[in-house]
C-alpha cells in the first residue's frame, strides 16, 4: 500500500487550525514527532508528514483529548437517515487520529458503520464469489461471541488506522436479538460480556445502533456512559423527537439509569428557514442539545463514501470546522459527566464550594 503524505498546512487544519503550525514545527524540530519527508506528487516533489504519523501528532496538539477513564458511547435515535452512522464514523476516526485507542461495535443489521469503516471494501466489485464467501465466513461477530463459538478477541478486526478497531455487523444480529430474550439479565449481556471487557483494552468503545429500539439497543443503552443522539433539522424528525424523548425518559426511570444524553442537530440547511427554525428550537428547548450542528452538504456525503472523517476529507472547510465543534462539545460533556459521577470528584467539588462560601 502506498504511503499517504500530509502537508504541514493540512495537518494543522485536521487538528484544529493554522494556529497549530508553529507548535507542530517545534515538535518536529525537537524530535518529538517524525520529520516531514519528501514525496512525489505528479511531476513535483513536495514535503509532508506520513499518514502513519498523524495519530502521534494528534495526541500532542489535537482538539480531541483522551478521556480520564475508559468510556462507552451509544449512538442511537429512532429514525434512519439522520447521519447516525456518519456521526459514529467521525467520532471513531477522529478519536483514533488523536491517539485514542477505539473500538466500534456494530449493532445495526444494515451494517452502515461496518461499511463506513471500509470493512466491506471490494466485496461488491469482486469477480470471485468463492473469495467473497470465504471472507464472509471468516467474519465473526457478536452472535458468535454469544454462542461461545469464538472469544471476544477473535471478533475484533483492524482498520486502516492503527488505533481503530471494529466488531463488524453480521446477518446473525437478527438471531442474536431474539436469543437475548432467553437468558437471565438479558439487558446486561452486552455490558458484561462485551463492553466492560473491551474497556480493559480500549480507551473508547462506540456502539452504533439500529434505528429500531430492539433488545440490542436496550443492551447498548445499559452499557453506555453517554448517549449521543442526532436530531435532524427536518419536520419529520422534529415530530419524532417528542415520542423518542418520552420513551428515553421512561427507560431511564425503569432501569434506574442516569447516563448523559447528548443531542446533536444534524442536516440543517442555511437556505431553508424551517430548518433553521427547527435548529433554534432544539437548542432552546431540548435538554442536552449542544450548540454545534452538522450541516447538510456534499462534502460530508463524500467523506462518508470514502470511509473518511470530515476532518480528513475536507480540513479547513465549513463542514469539517463544524464537526470539530460538535466533537469538542461531545467530548467535554462526556468528560464532565464522568467527573461528576466520580465520588472523589464530588468530594473535592463540595470542598471547593464550601471554600467559595
Amino acid at each position: 500500500m502506498n504511503e499517504t503524505y500530509y502537508s504541514l498546512k493540512k495537518v494543522a487544519s485536521i487538528f484544529g487550525g493554522q494556529h497549530l503550525k508553529d507548535e507542530i514545527t517545534n515538535l518536529e524540530e525537537t524530535g518529538v514527532i517524525a520529520a516531514q519527508e519528501k514525496y512525489r506528487s505528479g511531476a513535483l516533489y513536495r514535503k509532508g508528514f506520513k499518514g502513519s504519523e498523524l495519530s502521534n501528532i494528534g495526541s500532542k496538539v489535537g482538539f480531541f483529548k483522551g478521556f480520564s477513564e475508559p468510556t462507552s458511547l451509544c449512538v442511537f435515535t429512532t429514525k434512519g437517515g439522520v447521519l447516525k452512522s456518519t456521526l459514529a464514523l467521525n467520532l471513531a476516526r477522529t478519536a483514533a487520529l488523536h491517539g485514542v485507542k477505539t473500538c466500534v461495535v456494530g449493532l445495526d443489521i444494515q451494517g452502515d458503520v461496518t461499511t463506513a469503516l471500509g470493512f466491506d471494501d471490494g466485496i461488491e466489485d469482486s469477480s470471485d464469489l468463492n473469495y467473497v464467501l470465504e471472507k464472509l465466513n471468516r467474519t465473526k461477530g457478536l452472535s458468535d461471541i454469544f454462542n461461545n463459538s469464538v472469544r471476544l478477541n477473535d471478533a475484533i478486526v483492524s482498520t486502516d488506522l492503527d488505533n481503530l478497531f471494529l466488531i463488524p455487523e453480521t446477518p446473525e444480529l437478527v438471531a442474536l436479538n431474539d436469543s437475548l430474550s432467553n437468558i437471565n439479565r438479558r439487558e446486561f449481556w452486552l455490558k458484561e460480556k462485551v463492553v466492560d471487557p473491551l474497556k480493559e483494552y480500549f480507551d473508547l468503545v462506540i456502539m452504533d445502533c439500529s434505528p429500531n429500539w430492539n433488545k440490542l439497543t436496550t443492551n447498548a443503552l445499559v452499557a453506555c456512559d453517554a448517549l449521543v443522539s442526532p436530531l435532524e433539522c427536518k419536520i419529520n424528525n422534529f415530530r419524532n423527537f417528542k415520542v423518542f424523548s418520552k420513551f428515553l425518559k421512561e427507560f431511564k426511570e425503569e432501569m434506574r439509569m442516569d447516563f448523559e444524553s447528548i443531542f446533536v442537530p444534524t442536516r440543517f440547511s442555511l437556505n431553508r428557514k424551517l430548518s433553521l427554525d427547527i435548529l433554534d428550537w432544539y437548542r432552546s428547548n431540548v435538554d442536552g442539545c449542544i450548540e454545534g450542528a452538522i450541516r447538510e452538504g456534499v462534502s460530508g456525503e463524500e467523506a462518508t463514501a470514502l470511509n473518511k472523517s470530515f476532518i480528513e476529507h475536507c480540513p479547513g472547510k465549513p463542514a469539517a470546522d463544524e464537526m470539530i465543534s460538535v466533537l469538542t462539545e461531545i467530548h467535554s460533556r462526556v468528560e464532565t459527566s464522568k467527573m461528576k459521577s466520580n465520588p472523589h470528584w464530588k468530594n473535592n467539588h463540595s470542598q471547593e464550594q464550601s471554600s467559595w462560601r
